[in-house]
């Protein structure tokens, strides 16, 4: 098997680890931005030893304005914008029924990988697509009731839909921003790390609102950093091996067969986190016909 496929299925394990830990994490401190942070300055120490260990350093003096801008956008809208709308929707309706609409980002990344990149576009990567949104609807349509009765989404089930949304929007986005700067540039570590620094450079800025700073200073080290700390390390590392993975692979691959995180995401909150997630017939078939799609588009 092409090693670029292997780094994305590895890729996809430690995601999942990491977002089930973000959404125990999220649900803790009531609000995103925090998880968001910790995300980002647990990984930027990750990658800075990776690079030394690697004696990548010297890539970042030959690096174009080009790839510095794709990847200073890559830090700004995924690991910024996405982070903070998916860690809100985790937290709101939690990882089983959010990251299905997540994972809509791979519909979003094959037509943009197609337009930019001339990548192929085959019947199977349109009906996966297809097989895919069904999932998303009929996760989206599951209200977390222990009894029968009717009711209507309210509006944090709505926003923690609409966030999912916008989250998979900009997780698209980015792999066709990825692919071409990290080839430019000959290291995945050294991608990961200027878009992890951009990223992190604007979050110390929006540390200097005094009630980010007061909320920082009442969270408990045990309870609430090292779990944000650890989900971030797993996080950075599954996105450096998202990196290496787009590096060696054609990106409508890649994202597709990084989407099967689903399935672990669901069977680690089975053991994890079980009573802050919804397990549900719909939620089960919603996440098997997404997977269904994705395979589609591995085809």
């Amino acid at each position: 098997m092409d090693i670029g496929l292997v780094l994305a299925l590895i890729a996809a394990v430690s995601f999942a680890v990491g977002i089930v830990l973000v959404r125990k994490a999220a649900g803790e401190a009531g609000e995103a931005f925090t998880v968001t942070a910790f995300s980002i300055f647990a990984g930027i120490p990750l990658f800075a030893i990776a690079m030394s260990i690697n004696g990548d350093w010297h890539y970042l003096a030959s690096i174009s304005l080009k790839a510095l801008g794709m990847l200073v956008a890559v830090g700004i809208i995924h690991f910024i914008l996405g982070r903070l709308w998916a860690y809100d929707a985790f937290r709101r309706i939690g990882a089983n029924r959010s990251t299905p609409i997540t994972q809509l980002s791979t519909i979003v990344t094959i037509a943009l990988s197609w337009i930019f990149l001339g990548e192929t576009l085959t019947f199977y990567i349109g009906f996966g697509a297809l097989l895919m949104l069904a999932g998303v609807i009929l996760i989206s349509q599951e209200k977390g009731l222990s009894s029968g009765a009717k009711r209507k989404l309210n509006s944090d089930e709505v926003r923690g839909i609409l966030l999912s949304l916008g989250a998979a929007v900009c997780w698209g986005i980015t792999p066709v921003l990825i692919k071409p700067a990290v080839t430019e540039v000959g290291s995945a570590v050294v991608g990961n790390f200027v878009s992890y620094s951009a990223a992190g450079i604007i979050l110390l800025l929006w540390l200097f609102s005094k009630k980010r700073r007061d909320h920082f200073k009442q969270l408990n080290i045990k309870k609430n950093v090292l779990p944000m700390v650890i989900a971030g390390l797993f996080t950075a590392a599954g996105q450096l091996l998202y990196f290496a993975a787009l590096a060696r692979s054609p990106a409508n691959v890649v994202a597709p067969l990084v989407s099967v995180e689903i399935l672990f995401i669901f069977l680690l909150s089975l053991v994890i986190n079980r009573r802050g997630e919804i397990f549900t017939w719909k939620v089960a078939l919603g996440m098997a016909a997404a997977v269904a799609g994705t395979f589609l588009l591995f085809r």
